[in-house]
């Protein structure tokens, strides 16, 4: 092997690796284009992603908002459906009251309301009676006390129906 084709290796082997070299460069260059622009996307989808996110908790905030407006009409709702019933109360205690005040006055107005007068006041008259008298006072009483509950529930079932047209369906918030 003569000089020359030593050099001719040499200038082939320093040749190819510069071309090895090239091509390792712009394989990296083009490897760190590649990735620049998919993260550029990346960033892009973030960027729409944020947005969503954004306005899905501000639309979390505003149903919260309005669930606690709901609230606090319901609870306003429910004060008011109380006090008109205190009032009912009260009412109902001052016609009663005034029955019981005109059945003093005339006991022949009414006899039975003045006999079931008498029997809640526990008169001495129901005393003078026979036992036949004591089992129709019973049948009265018993037949006061149904008449009591069905005005009882009957204003349970008003006081549902009114809080199921305020919108309440928690069971907390009704009036059971």
């Amino acid at each position: 092997m003569d000089t020359g084709q030593l050099v001719l290796i040499i200038v082939l082997a320093v040749i190819v690796i510069a071309a090895v070299i090239v091509a390792v460069v712009v394989g990296r260059r083009k490897k760190a284009e590649v990735n620049r622009h998919r993260a550029e996307e990346l960033r892009e989808k973030a960027a729409e992603e944020a947005i969503g996110a954004h306005q899905a908790k501000a639309e979390s905030a505003q149903a919260e908002a309005a669930a606690l407006q709901a609230e606090v009409e319901a609870n306003r709702l429910r004060k008011d459906a109380e006090r008109h019933a205190e009032k009912a109360n009260e009412a109902h205690g001052r016609v009663e009251e005034h029955l019981r005040h005109a059945d003093k006055l005339d006991p022949n107005a009414n006899p039975d309301r003045s006999n079931a007068a008498d029997r809640s006041r526990g008169g001495d008259m129901d005393r003078d009676r026979p036992v036949d008298a004591d089992r129709s006072r019973e049948v009265d009483r018993s037949q006061d006390a149904d008449r009591d509950r069905s005005h009882v529930a009957e204003g349970e079932r008003l006081t549902r129906d009114r809080s199921g047209r305020e919108g309440s369906t928690r069971d907390g918030d009704r009036n059971l």
